[in-house]
């Protein structure tokens, strides 16, 4: 299993990971820029467990500020 860090200006509310509406707009950590980080939008940080490319569990979540 590995884990991931995956970045969303979408809250995830629910319990089914693998149909999380974040999916929509969740980008990998490297992708994301400062820019896209001040864009006035608060943003998801989500540590997701995966096996291979399934998502398995969401581990923890933190808010981020631009």
């Amino acid at each position: 299993m590995e884990n991931v860090i995956v970045l969303s200006t979408i809250e995830n509310t629910g319990k089914d990971i693998k149909n999380a509406p974040f999916w929509k707009e969740a980008y990998h950590k490297d992708e994301v820029t400062k820019e896209m980080l001040k864009n006035g939008k608060l943003w998801f940080e989500y540590h997701v467990k995966f096996s291979g490319l399934l998502p398995v569990q969401l581990t923890k979540t933190n808010t981020l500020r631009g």
